[in-house]
């Protein structure tokens, strides 16, 4: 078996809102073994938490219209209803808004240490530290501070995904993401995908992280047998054009089914696609590390993002 596994992840069908569309639509993804689901929208996330055991859910949120502690907030709160299986998926735009508020977005997140969460009803004690939960943040968009409300979640922080493959989402992903999603049809070759692979990699280097800290995933329609397209998604891989492929809404739910049936076989059988879940987290799933608390090294310490 190659080191290297695959990520497969799936978009939710295009304008459909019958929630039993999606839910089968979830299903099928976990039973491919998928890493994640992607949908619009944390409503439509939590409620999938309760019909999916495994399989990751990305939900897709903006900045445009949004403020970091609410976002946090309800992401921390699916991570805990999913047993650690959140993404927050967003865009990235122009205005340098999109970084700050991720990076406020993950202060918020780290603002409860480690193991504080100690429930004696006797004593009428809920943290082990009085100060868990505290953050303040200044900068040129936000300007916030107070107690966050949401203890450290399964997988310690949301995965955060960014969708887009301009200069403004590779930056974004490179300091601040754990994959990003870039669509094939501005790429299209092998080559071309490669050279984004190695620029995202640049980048992360540059912002001080490993090389490989961020998934490269390409929305991506297949075309061919099932043979030749588990041929290409290997090839992708194997060769660093790719970590992972997100079969778009217009594939979902009519065509994922005879992805699942035809093409995640011969994945399994290639050695690049588990066949089973082995691990919990959505985090895990991906060969992710869950982020070091910083208030674990300083307990007593509010987080704040450098401006």
């Amino acid at each position: 078996m190659t080191d290297k596994q695959v990520v497969l992840g799936a978009a939710a069908p295009a304008g459909r809102t019958d929630f039993a569309v999606l839910a089968d639509a979830a299903r099928t993804a976990e039973r491919g073994r998928f890493d994640f689901f992607l949908i619009d929208g944390v409503t439509a996330a939590n409620a999938l938490a309760g019909y999916t055991d495994a399989v990751g859910l990305a939900a897709t949120l903006d900045t445009t219209s949004a403020e970091p502690f609410d976002v946090a907030r309800r992401f921390a709160s699916l991570d805990h209803l999913s047993g650690g299986r959140a993404a927050w998926n967003t865009a990235a735009p122009a205005d340098g808004r999109a970084a700050e508020f991720v990076d406020t977005a993950r202060t918020l997140w780290d603002s409860w240490a480690e193991g504080v969460v100690t429930v004696d009803r006797g004593a009428g004690r809920f943290v082990s530290d009085p100060t868990a939960g505290a953050f303040y943040h200044r900068g040129r968009h936000f300007d916030i501070g107070g107690r966050f409300t949401v203890p450290r979640s399964p997988q310690a922080q949301p995965v955060v995904i960014v969708s887009g493959d301009g200069p403004e989402a590779r930056d974004l992903a490179a300091r601040h993401g754990d994959a990003i999603i870039a669509p094939l049809g501005t790429l299209g070759t092998l080559e071309t995908a490669r050279a984004l692979h190695a620029d995202l990699a640049r980048r992360t280097v540059d912002a001080g992280r490993p090389a490989g800290a961020v998934k490269v995933l390409f929305t991506a329609t297949f075309a061919g047998t099932a043979a030749s397209v588990a041929d290409r998604i290997v090839r992708w891989v194997r060769e660093d054009a790719a970590d992972g492929f997100v079969l778009p809404s217009l594939l979902t739910p009519d065509g994922l089914d005879p992805f699942v049936d035809t093409v995640v076989p011969l994945l399994q059988d290639r050695g690049v696609l588990r066949t089973d879940y082995t691990t919990a987290t959505l985090r895990q799933h991906l060969g992710l590390g869950a982020p070091r608390s910083h208030r674990a090294v300083n307990p007593r310490s509010p987080q704040k993002v450098p401006s």
